[in-house]
């Protein structure tokens, strides 16, 4: 009886060892499958990566291309964000703007297919709203940010110089959505000036001792062509590395540009290349342009004002050689005067 016991147990060890064996190697054979499965749709995924400018979701291309619209590096969009149904609702205290009077700018964001949700905010370049502001003949201009309030809105306040026709351009990207850029119109009642008017480029500023000269390549501005513009700082009529000037909002610099006859706006952010600013960008439209680059040096803010004659290009206007050449060509031109 006891032998048969024996007998018994012993088949029932080894019944067990082969269940375990075959489990164990069942395991392994998924575990080595998957992993099979994971590294071959690793090395067999051919999947094209969207590349996106962040400000400019419909400029896309490839990892390491920048926006030709604004130069900011494309970033990595698989999934596009919704573009949205956004106004940005704008009011003012008083209801009547006056010139040299102090006046509260409110602007809060809207999703017109949903009214009564709130739409909150990403923050761009530090800022959740650039608020842009214009004369009518862009002789005057103002930067500043609009900041968040308890009720949803986003307030400001601004005095205007003169009366007269002003636009407003609200830049900022609702979360999850696109970049929107909300113009708007306004009127401020008081005493006009005349309006100025320009006829040549002016690409020569100085602003609290430090000069910046910006220089096109091909000495020239032209539609149908990325712009690459050198932007040459000296301080004290020596060369002044941009690479020493204080971080503004993120960047080294900015330069917004509007022209003068639609009022379309763009918002550039130059790198820095060999010491110097490097701006590039795409003027769709001949015409006169105004352009403002603010950049910040031991603790103070510098706007720079620039006139751009845009002539009409031809595509082969379009500059293709690499990033180093332009430099080095640019580096034996002559300042363009205006």
């Amino acid at each position: 009886m006891k032998k048969q016991f024996k007998t018994i147990t012993a088949m029932c060890g080894i019944a067990t060892a082969l269940f375990l064996v075959s489990c164990n190697s069942s395991s392994n054979k998924e575990n080595t499958t998957a992993k099979t499965e994971e590294h071959q749709h690793g090395e067999g995924d051919h999947h094209e990566h969207i590349y996106a400018c962040p400000m400019h979701p419909d400029v896309t291309g490839k990892e390491g291309d920048k926006c030709s619209k604004c130069g900011m590096a494309l970033e990595h969009m698989d999934e596009a964000p919704a573009n949205g149904n956004f106004q940005m609702q704008f009011t003012s205290s008083p209801q009547t703007i006056e010139a040299g009077k102090a006046a509260t700018l409110s602007f809060t964001p809207k999703n017109k297919d949903n009214a009564g949700a709130a739409v909150p905010l990403e923050v761009e370049h530090e800022k959740k709203i650039h608020l842009i502001m214009v004369s009518e003949d862009l002789s005057w201009f103002n930067h500043i940010h609009p900041e968040y309030q308890a009720d949803g809105s986003y307030t400001v306040t601004e005095t205007f110089p003169n009366g007269g026709n002003y636009i407003l351009y609200a830049d900022y990207k609702p979360s999850g959505g696109t970049h929107q850029v909300e113009k708007i119109a306004i009127t401020v009642s008081g005493k006009s000036v005349p309006k100025i008017s320009y006829s040549k480029d002016k690409v020569s500023a100085t602003t609290n001792g430090i000069t910046l000269n910006l220089i096109p390549e091909g000495g020239k501005f032209v539609t149908n062509a990325t712009m690459h513009i050198q932007g040459k700082l000296t301080q004290n009529g020596k060369p002044l590395d941009a690479n020493t000037l204080d971080n503004y909002l993120g960047a080294k610099a900015h330069m917004v540009v509007v022209g003068l006859n639609d009022k379309n706006y763009l918002h550039v952010h130059p790198e820095v290349e060999n010491g110097s600013l490097d701006l590039h960008t795409t003027f769709e439209k001949t015409g006169i342009y105004r352009g403002w680059v603010q950049f910040q040096k031991d603790g103070k803010l510098n706007t720079a004002d620039f006139v751009f004659i845009v002539a009409e290009g031809k595509a082969e206007d379009g500059h293709t050689h690499s990033h180093g050449d332009e430099m080095k060509d640019m580096k034996g031109m002559d300042e363009h005067k205006h």
